[in-house]
């Protein structure tokens, strides 16, 4: 027997020698190649592009990887021991390995499936995560022990621990836990609660599998298994254990991260990035700030809702997307009655078998999916319909009830654009079974609503800078990510009319200059083979002034005028305004705006005039900082380049190329006046004048303000309104319209439509905008006028005369 234990002793000896020396071999073996340690301090963790306002609010986010870093002290203890509870609950006693997970991980390596599974020790996850490969092999396992045992000794365990959060991958793009955090909770790591940290801890196993997107089953599974361990460890009490598991995981779906809807500006900057600086720009974290004002934003936002919700609503309830036929007619009569448990349980069985099942659940999920996602609206289906209740189910799979009100009196079942139902009396009226809708959220309420088919496009910028403020391209990114601002070219209609004037002022007319207003009929081969054009009233006014003209929007003088400056010398004028001489009509319905143009280049031109006579390119980016704050671009330092580009071709190298502004469209990058500006002034005199007069000065009187000008703007059938106005400091140019180009109904103007948006908008703007005192360029007066004949009157009359401002060169008897 004692012969027996020495053998015993030997051999294990003998053994641990040779373990020893295969640990020690192993060790001189690998070192050479074994990377420095101190890469996992100096390695720079992958970060993305990341897109603000000037003012520092986030717009987007682009990269294959969703980082934002947090330090030690900010992570809460639940979500700490969530962690050390899944994945390494003595991370904070032992020194980097443990001893029984070597031992579990040697066996599994040896086994016919190779090195799969065992994550190791936090401290062997971290070296693994920075500096080795994901390869399955002994040897990469035996490198991960020793550097682990090294990181040991070089850094704290709160900052190895700081580094496992911020580069664990947790799904849906996101890598660390504040990223996770945000994508499946919206919220930040400190406002988690016990539960949402145990979800969150339970990704790091196996995120392709478990996520709560995907696998709520899974993911439940696994939450509550972390949580019976942070039980069993201790670091919760029962009452909370209790809490918790009884939490329903409840994830966002469609969720907007961000304060400022910005998308379009956004999207448009990381192309141009990209564009300059390649795909390297969405690893190197590096922020870029636009022009934006984050409050002007907003306000653009909230005055194209509203009032796109209220065109629509005075066309009617259009008939609704309807899935009546995925139920049938067991599960119609339980939806009915208010009972929807088998949708959900549908979806676990079918999360449960890793399975894209057609089980209803997933069916009527994914209907949800394929809708736009909308921040001020709730998605529905209709499960139950009578006249005074409405049953729907949510996005949650759960059955909600709205009653009817007078409220909704507006939903008359619309026949065309122009034609309407009775009023209704109930939900019966226009909705069926299985119809998708969409509900307004007002507070904890839903109200049924219908979102607009019509699209909107604002741009606002300095006219003195180019600096643009405010950008929507569209009605919502997500339903349409087409760029109407940039790449739409509606026609112009009457919003064009002040260039045709100001080429009459710049070649001899004057605003008192008579036109007769009165029935005229053209033969143009360019046109209608007889045009008889009307004015938008019906009415002839015969000789009308051009202020007045101008200020009602007259059709026939606007033409007249044309004809006799001529419709060359009139593109002279009008091409100093940044529009492309090429894409000019060459006939007479230029005088009505029958040009094609982009918001972009409408607001441009705008502000010429607000400037007057300056003209100055859009420009979106203000500078770019790398990670650690250093500048690589600024709008700041880009003159000169731009001059001297202009100057020396040859000097447009890839550098120049990079250090150029971000223009919105092609630039004209001129530094002198494009017009005179006496000319300038006078028309936007007499916009100003416009914004007094009328149905705009009755709607704009709330802003009382006299500071603001602006022209309306709509085409034939009301395919698109328009409104451009400005203030000395702001020009904002507001299209509304069809992407189908069909017409936005009867009585629908830009006086109805696009003006409301701009006069909403700018009611935030206007705040930060000073009156600014009127001054009159040099060389232009005051002179009384006859009305009979618009000229100078210089009797000692006072009857039928008024006074008028004129270029000095003009005023003649």
């Amino acid at each position: 027997m004692v012969k027996l234990i020495k053998i015993i002793f030997y051999a294990s000896l003998l053994a641990c020698v040779i373990a020893m020396s295969s640990v020690i071999a192993a060790y001189f073996y690998l070192k050479p190649n074994l990377p420095e340690i101190s890469l996992v301090n100096e390695s720079q963790l992958q970060l993305p592009l990341k897109i603000y306002t000037q003012d520092k609010v986030l717009i987007g986010e682009y990269g294959e990887i969703k980082r934002r870093p947090v330090v030690f002290n900010e992570i809460p203890n639940d979500l700490k021991n969530a962690f050390l509870a899944a994945e390494d609950d003595r991370f904070f006693e032992h020194q980097g390995i443990s001893y029984t997970g070597i031992i579990r991980s040697f066996i599994r390596c040896i086994g016919p499936n190779g090195c799969l599974g065992g994550g190791g020790t936090i401290s062997m996850q971290v070296v693994r995560g920075y500096v080795l490969t994901r390869d399955q092999t002994i040897v990469r396992k035996l490198k991960e022990i020793y550097l682990a045992y090294e990181l040991e000794g070089r850094a704290s365990k709160e900052e190895i621990f700081e580094l496992y959060v911020n580069r664990i991958f947790l799904g849906n793009r996101s890598y660390g836990i504040q990223a996770a955090s945000n994508t499946y909770f919206n919220k930040s790591v400190d406002q988690l609660t016990l539960s949402e940290s145990a979800t969150i801890a339970a990704l790091a196993q196996l995120p392709s599998v478990i996520n709560p997107i995907k696998s709520p089953l899974r993911t439940k599974q696994r939450r509550n298994w972390i949580l019976s361990r942070m039980l069993k460890l201790n670091l919760i009490s029962k009452s909370q254990y209790t809490e918790a598991i009884n939490d329903e995981v409840k994830v966002v779906k469609n969720i907007d991260l961000y304060e400022v809807d910005a998308k379009y500006l956004a999207e448009l900057t990381r192309q141009e990035i990209i564009k300059r600086f390649g795909l390297k720009a969405y690893k190197e974290g590096w922020n870029v700030y636009t022009t934006i004002n984050s409050s002007y934003q907003t306000a653009a936002n909230k005055s194209i809702q509203k009032h796109l919700a209220d065109y629509d609503k005075r066309h009617g309830w259009r008939l609704a997307d309807n899935y009546k036929n995925i139920f049938n007619n067991q599960q119609m009569e339980f939806l009915s009655k208010g009972s929807s448990d088998f949708l959900r349980e549908d979806m676990e069985q079918a999360s449960s078998f890793n399975s894209n099942s057609n089980v209803i659940g997933s069916r009527v999920s994914d209907i949800f999916s394929s809708y736009p996602y909308y921040e001020s609206h709730a998605k529905g289906i209709v499960a139950g319909i009578s006249d005074n209740e409405l049953l729907f189910i949510d996005e949650n799979l759960d059955i909600q009830t709205i009653n009817w009100s007078t409220r909704y009196n507006w939903a008359r079942k619309q026949i065309d654009i122009n034609t309407r139902e009775r009023l209704p009396n109930g939900f019966n009226d226009f909705l069926n079974f299985g119809d998708f809708i969409y509900l307004i959220k007002a507070g904890d309420l839903l109200f049924l609503d219908q979102l607009p088919i019509a699209e909107s496009a604002l741009i606002s910028a300095n006219p003195n800078t180019g600096a643009i403020r405010a950008y929507v391209g569209g009605s919502n990114f997500n339903k349409s990510n087409f760029d109407r601002v940039r790449l739409s070219y509606p026609q112009s209609g009457s919003s064009f009319k002040p260039f045709i004037y100001a080429s009459a002022l710049s070649n001899e007319y004057n605003l008192s200059s008579l036109i007769n207003d009165a029935p005229i009929a053209f033969k143009d081969d360019n046109l209608e083979s007889v045009w008889r054009p009307q004015n938008y009233t019906g009415k002839f006014y015969g000789l009308t002034p051009l202020r007045s003209a101008l200020i009602r929007s007259i059709n026939i003088v606007s033409i007249k005028l044309l004809r006799e400056v001529g419709i060359q010398t009139s593109s002279d004028t009008i091409e100093n305004f940044g529009f492309e001489r090429e894409r000019l009509p060459k006939d007479l319905s230029l005088a009505l705006g029958s040009g094609n143009f982009s918001p972009a280049e409408m607001v441009r031109a705008f502000g010429v005039i607000a400037s007057e006579g300056y003209i100055t390119d859009p420009y979106y980016i203000d500078k770019i900082e790398d990670r650690f704050g250093n500048i690589i671009f600024s709008s700041q330092q880009t003159s000169q380049e731009s001059k001297d580009l202009i100057a020396f071709p040859w000097l447009n190298t890839l550098e120049m190329d990079i250090k150029k502004p971000y223009y919105l469209v092609k630039p004209i990058n001129r530094s002198e006046k494009v017009i005179d500006e006496r000319v300038a002034y006078l028309i936007k005199d007499t916009l100003k004048d416009f914004m007094k007069n009328g149905t705009a000065g009755r709607k704009s009187a709330f802003l009382n303000r006299d500071d603001i000008g602006g022209k309306t703007g709509t085409t034939n059938d009301a395919i698109s309104t328009w409104f451009s106005g400005f203030h000395d400091d702001l020009v904002t140019t507001v299209w509304v319209g069809t992407d189908d180009f069909t017409s936005l109904g009867e009585n629908e103007y830009g006086s109805t439509i696009s003006m409301p948006i701009w006069l909403d908008y700018m009611s935030v703007a206007l705040d930060d905008l000073q009156i600014k005192p009127i001054t009159i360029p040099s060389n232009l007066s005051y002179v009384k006028v006859n009305k009979a004949t618009g000229k100078v009157d210089k009797s000692q009359e006072a009857k039928n005369t008024y006074f008028e401002l004129f270029l000095d060169e003009n005023i003649k008897d």
